[in-house]
C-alpha cells in the first residue's frame, strides 16, 4: 500500500490501531484510543496516540502508511528525529 496521506484520516488511524492491537510502537504499553478513557486531559495529553514517522520526515522519510506508526505523544517525543530502531523500522513490543 502506498497511498500517500495528505491529510491523515481516522481510517489510517484505525488501520494502524488494529495492526498494532492498540499498543504503542515505541515502548509497547497499552494507549488510551480516545480523551475519556483517561482519568484526566494531563494524562491524556502525554498518553494519547499519534502518528510517528519510522524514518523521520527530516531524514526523507515519506507520508505513506507503511512508513507510519501509532506512538503515545510522550514516546514521539522523546524519539524525536531519531529513526525508530529493528530491522523494519519498528520497535519490537
Amino acid at each position: 500500500m502506498t497511498a500517500e496521506l495528505r491529510p491523515l484520516s481516522r481510517d489510517h488511524f484505525d488501520q494502524l490501531w488494529k495492526a498494532q492491537d492498540g499498543q504503542c510502537a515505541l515502548c509497547g504499553k497499552a494507549m488510551p484510543r480516545v480523551r475519556f478513557d483517561v482519568a484526566h486531559a494531563s494524562i491524556w495529553k502525554k498518553q494519547r496516540p499519534t502518528f510517528d514517522h519510522i524514518i523521520p520526515k527530516a531524514g526523507g522519510g515519506p507520508d505513506r502508511l507503511e512508513n507510519l506508526q501509532l506512538a503515545h505523544a510522550v514516546c514521539n517525543k522523546r524519539k524525536g528525529k531519531r529513526q525508530a530502531g529493528g530491522s523494519d523500522g519498528r520497535v519490537a513490543t
